[in-house]
């Protein structure tokens, strides 16, 4: 087990100002870094935390309170669109750039001069 250490930021709502901060997690790197009980618990632990976000966020939506934006039917299909047809665009570019032997980086330099 070795420990990692990371940086995290939000932005404070009222002055704007982003705030950075340090954390630090351990990360198993064999199955038997943990006994069976300690992995039962995490594993509960983050069956807890995938139920409670999505649950926390429509709670949040409901009260007024969330952030994000509730999309109608249409807009998510809108976006639906826009996701597929962006989709298509690169895979022809990917296409492009493997049938001229050239990485899609290259491509798209060639194509913005």
């Amino acid at each position: 087990m070795r420990t990692i250490k990371g940086e995290g930021s939000y932005t404070r709502k009222a002055t704007g100002e982003e705030i950075i901060y340090q954390y630090d997690y351990k990360v198993l790197e064999d199955i038997s870094d943990v006994s069976e009980v300690e992995l039962l618990k995490l594993a509960n632990r983050m069956l807890k935390q995938d139920g409670n976000n999505p649950a926390r966020e429509k709670a949040k939506s409901l009260n007024g309170d969330s952030s994000v934006k509730p999309l109608t039917p249409e807009q998510k299909e809108a976006n639906k669109q826009a996701r597929k047809a962006d989709g298509a665009d690169l895979k022809m570019i990917r296409e492009e750039a493997k049938r001229q032997g050239i990485s899609v980086i290259d491509l798209l330099a060639l194509i913005s001069k």
